[in-house]
């Protein structure tokens, strides 16, 4: 039986995040352990998205001009060699940052070329569908990362991160050649792109915004509870371990890889706007209810419940960027999308690390609620001015 190229990105994409997200798991603990404060744990998270946001809009314009299977397959070599040097050089805190920055490039370079090629190759009216798979194997991929990191973390302790990093993004390799990404061609333009002026009829339009607010939102407290918030107070209110703080982490991320691919379904049934709005409001009261949580169940669910609204922001603010732009531009809009999801994946731990550390885990998780909140409103306003 023939296995086709697109099982074989699903299987790339799953490899990558779940070796990039165990690392990230491990990362606030390895700066915990070398004497820093719980507000500058989320610091090389913070290093990996500015990573990402140097990257997006670059990749963007890349990927309107040249293959995306081979930059691709670059991105992953990068941080093949980026995560190697991480092992010899993590003792020093600059190289430590500096390499957390450059994996956030390759990242960010890695999930675009990877949403630009299913754009590329999915039929007309399944472009939801069609990001909702892609987006469910990175949920997979985050869904095991964080027990990854978590198990290796308990048995080999936090120094073994960058060998988390490593080791899964060198199987992802294998796979996206045996995808075939060496042979994708590079884009048919006609006539000269002037994508100043198509980023710029971009960003005057109301409903690409608040798709772009809305994954920044997603991307901001997903990033800044599961990586920063969530693990310190499972750990000083529950007192669990780390292994099962990984567990309720991972599990957490499967309900948002529901939430992704159900999504990318329900984009091509009932439109983007309604997915993206519905993503926003599931998670507002989930973060008044983890403050109550005291075990297992009681951290989890809410923690599932929020992660999975955070599932169908991703994929209906992705789906819609794409629908917001012609076929020359489609790279460009995916670029400034998924710099609204770096800044928000750069400034989540940040956030969370100084919500909680001024505030306290209670306040810090409201405040995190309210925000939340606020952002509904601003999302609701901008894509009732559109058609999406």
């Amino acid at each position: 039986m023939k296995i086709s190229p697109i099982t074989h990105y699903a299987l790339a994409a799953i490899f990558q995040a779940s070796g990039a997200l165990g690392a990230a798991t491990l990362a606030p603990f390895f700066m915990k352990e070398h004497g820093y404060s719980v507000a500058m744990a989320g610091t090389p998270l913070v290093m990996n998205g500015m990573g990402r946001i140097s990257s997006d809009l670059l990749s963007g314009v890349l990927a309107t001009y040249f293959s995306s299977g081979m930059l691709l397959i670059a991105a992953v070599i990068i941080g093949l060699a980026a995560s190697a040097c991480g092992i010899f050089f993590q003792y020093s805190m600059a190289a430590f940052l500096s390499v957390w920055a450059i994996l956030g490039l390759t990242e960010a370079m890695f999930s675009l070329y990877l949403r630009k090629i299913a754009s590329d190759q999915s039929l007309p009216g399944q472009q939801g569908r069609a990001q909702g798979h892609i987006a469910a194997a990175l949920g997979i991929g985050f869904t095991l990362g964080p027990a990854l990191g978590g198990i290796v973390g308990a048995r080999w302790g936090v120094n073994a991160l960058f060998l988390v990093y490593a080791l899964p993004q060198a199987v992802s390799l294998l796979f996206i050649f045996l995808a075939g990404a060496q042979r994708v061609s590079k884009p048919r333009l006609s006539g000269s792109v002037a994508l100043w002026r198509e980023g710029r009829d971009l960003l005057l339009r109301p409903h690409f915004l608040a798709a772009c607010l809305a994954i920044f939102q997603a991307f901001l407290f997903l990033v800044g509870v599961t990586r920063v918030a969530f693990p310190f107070l499972a750990v000083a209110r529950g007192g669990l371990a780390l292994d099962v703080v990984g567990t309720i982490v991972s599990l957490s991320r499967l309900a948002d890889t529901f939430g992704r691919l159900s999504g990318g379904w329900l984009c091509d049934r009932m439109g983007t706007s309604r997915v993206i709005l519905m993503g926003v409001l599931i998670g507002v009261p989930m973060f008044a209810l983890e403050i109550y949580g005291s075990d297992f169940l009681t951290l989890l669910i809410p923690l599932s419940i929020m992660t999975m609204g955070f599932g169908f922001t991703n994929v209906g603010s992705t789906t819609c960027a794409l629908q917001s732009a012609g076929d020359a531009a489609k790279g460009l809009s995916l670029g400034l999308s998924r710099s609204a999801t770096s800044l928000g994946s750069m400034f989540g731990p940040l956030v969370a690390g100084i919500l909680i550390e001024v505030l306290g885990y209670d306040g810090g998780f409201l405040a995190m609620g309210l925000i939340s909140l606020g952002v509904f409103l601003l999302v609701w306003y901008g894509l009732a001015r559109g058609k999406v």
